[in-house]
């Protein structure tokens, strides 16, 4: 266990920001999001209240901040039917899913986009709807005043669109309906683009910037080849970062579980700057992506939560997290990983943290 360490006002903030421009960090920042049971565990074993969570605790660095970005908001939430422990729901996006009171996933039973030619009836609500921002901008003040660097946050093009579509459609579609992927890639560019534009504009983050959510990978390999991606995706992509730019955002960023490696010359190529959460335990060393792409990009991640961690061995988290500690100190590394989940003890999320926090002061 670490001694809780005080926050300095800004100072996160400022250390992100230093490392994204390649300067040398006072400490290594970190970024890390926790799920499902982690948090109550993590509080019994470090002996605080069950309000406590890790992020208060060891002092977040990054947070990201999002709308309701749904195509449309009026619906969104809404109980169609209760089925015993489930309740039927309009999820926003033009589905309807069955969802479990208590649990974290749905699944869909209905959806508007069936047919090609029912692209007509989807007409996305305005992005500037006030109730779209409910309590946005106190929860982004919030985390300013407590000096974390706040992202504003959109989906992807390909994660949104396969809500929409239905990802097995979508990727039938982007392997042979050339004509119909072009429509729809151009709707759900333009309303991502515009809520971007209103996300950046009400919490007043051009100078933070843009992270853009967009899971399209496996463990091995992309959901699509390149070409499909440089067909579909680039194209749009670099439209909507130059509207961006030019509107005053200083920052883009880019997450996507998964082996994302053979769409990075892409990724970059459409602007994005900076990757999430670069797992290793798909094959992406970030040791060795340094020396490919040098400080062309910024790491966000690079930690093992599927095998390192979640074994707990102290001796192979140290072997694990110190090199990356070391490729941080030059700035370029926000060190983190997808997710902390109920498989990582937290005693070994705690080790890891405390290795980060001593090795990782360059001061």
């Amino acid at each position: 266990m670490i001694e809780k360490l005080p926050i300095i006002t800004d100072a996160p903030a400022i250390q992100v920001m230093k490392a994204i421009r390649f300067e040398r960090p006072d400490y290594l920042p970190f970024w890390d999001n926790f799920w499902g049971d982690f948090p109550a565990k993590w509080s019994r074993y470090m002996g605080l209240p069950a309000t406590a969570n890790p992020d208060d605790y060891y002092g977040r660095c990054v947070h990201e901040h999002l709308g309701n970005e749904s195509l449309f908001p009026s619906l969104s939430g809404k109980i169609i039917r209760t089925e015993g422990e489930y309740d039927i729901v309009n999820d926003g996006w033009g589905r309807i899913v069955k969802r479990s009171k208590n649990g974290y996933f749905s699944e869909t039973v209905d959806r508007v986009l069936k047919e090609h030619s029912d692209i007509t009836k989807i007409i996305p609500e305005p992005a500037d709807l006030e109730s779209r921002y409910t309590g946005f901008p106190e929860g982004v003040q919030d985390e300013k005043k407590r000096g974390v660097y706040v992202f504003a946050k959109i989906g992807g093009l390909y994660c949104r669109g396969q809500f929409v579509r239905g990802e097995e459609d979508l990727l039938m579609d982007m392997m042979l309906e050339k004509s119909f992927c072009n429509e729809f890639f151009d709707l759900m560019a333009e309303h991502l683009t515009q809520m971007a534009l209103q996300t950046l504009k009400r919490g007043n983050l051009w100078d933070t910037g843009l992270l853009v959510c967009d899971d399209m990978a496996g463990s091995k390999m992309p959901n699509f080849s390149p070409d499909i991606f440089e067909e579909f995706l680039l194209p749009r992509y670099k439209k909507m970062l130059a509207t961006l730019r030019k509107a005053g955002c200083a920052h883009v960023f880019f997450h996507s579980d998964g082996n994302i490696g053979p769409l990075l010359d892409l990724l970059i190529d459409a602007g994005f700057e900076g990757f999430n959460p670069l797992e290793p335990s798909c094959g992406l060393d970030l040791i060795k992506l340094r020396e490919k792409y040098g400080r062309k990009i910024v790491f966000c991640g690079g930690v093992c939560n599927k095998y390192i961690l979640p074994r707990g061995n102290k001796k192979e988290i140290e072997a694990h997290v110190m090199p990356l500690i070391e490729l941080g100190r030059e700035g370029g590394l926000v060190i983190g990983q997808a997710s902390i989940g109920d498989d990582v003890e937290p005693e070994a999320y705690d080790y890891y943290i405390s290795l980060v926090k001593k090795y990782g002061n360059y001061r």
